[in-house]
């Protein structure tokens, strides 16, 4: 039997969160327990305006603990502070804006017990919208071309799994900014392991978020990438952005293109000022509530 903890980090989305659970819950509901349990839930509170409460309203079948970041360190961050204290064998991960299919965990199970060390699989979208929509294409184009269990060079922090011991060896996340999921899958390629695509895993998710933080994340992805190698990649990588069957979602996805790539050429001069990566001591209070990137596309998915 697979022992599964499931993180969540979280800020300010508490409706959202809800969902999240209620999900998880169908999803711990359909799970046979010979072939895996759901031991716990982490949600991580990443330094919210209204801190969460100890015992979050959903239930979901199994503990629910509640940690709390006094200050907001990011979404990779959380989710390694969480696993630091995980009980499960294997790590499972969602965004507090996603909810999980019914055999999610299922998935995530079976997958482990047959040997997988990593696995991350598809998304697809609960609400419309242009951003939407573009999200969805730049998803749907990862996707394209992936067979059941190939290796993949992305690890989708809203909708994966990976094995405990594997990922603490790892080092975890270890990184932050929007696309530093993928990360892990070169540290998980040093050890020998590489993170495999299960598309029967699947998350629907709210893809669209504004503007405002769509360019925030796009900029940030390409401070995360890299550098570019100069102005024909800087143009090669904003060509290739142009992905969508309508043209407004490709006039989308060409905007936050550019601004990828404007945020990856300036990476090149530009030293990483976040300070949680520069090592700040940033202090974390834990409260406890038992309440039962892509090959042809530069941007990067959170």
């Amino acid at each position: 039997m697979v022992r599964i903890t499931v993180i969540v980090p979280s800020k300010d989305r508490e409706e959202d969160l809800a969902r999240c659970l209620s999900g998880l819950a169908e999803s711990a509901h359909e799970l046979d327990p010979g072939v895996g349990r759901l031991v716990e839930a982490i949600v991580v509170d990443d330094g919210s305006s209204s801190p969460y409460p100890d015992a979050p309203p959903v239930t979901v079948g199994a503990p629910v603990r509640v940690l709390r970041n006094e200050i907001a360190v990011g979404a990779s961050r959380s989710r390694d502070i969480a696993a630091a204290q995980a009980r499960g064998e294997v790590l499972a991960f969602l965004d507090d804006d996603a909810v999980p299919r019914g055999d999610w965990l299922t998935v995530i199970a079976e997958s482990m017990r047959d040997g997988a060390v990593a696995i991350t699989g598809r998304v697809l979208p609960f609400d419309l919208g242009l951003l939407s929509r573009a999200r969805q294409a730049r998803y749907d184009l990862r996707y394209a071309n992936l067979r059941p269990g190939d290796p993949v060079d992305f690890f989708a922090g809203g909708n994966s799994a990976v094995m405990t011991d594997d990922f603490t060896g790892a080092g975890g996340f270890g990184s932050t900014g929007s696309g530093s999921d993928n990360v892990l899958v070169d540290k998980l390629r040093e050890r020998a392991h590489e993170v495999r695509f299960e598309p029967s895993l699947v998350i629907a998710h709210r893809n669209g978020k504004g503007w405002g933080p769509a360019i925030t994340a796009a900029w940030g992805a390409g401070r995360t990438a890299g550098r570019t190698g100069g102005r024909r990649r800087i143009l090669g990588r904003i060509r290739s952005s142009r992905v969508g069957a309508d043209p407004m979602v490709r006039m989308a996805n060409t905007a936050l293109g550019t601004v990828h790539a404007l945020g990856a050429a300036f990476a090149r001069s530009a030293p990483d000022t976040n300070p949680v990566t520069n090592g700040t001591d940033h202090h974390t209070q834990h409260r406890t509530g038992d309440a039962h990137g892509l090959a042809t596309n530069p941007l990067q998915h959170s």
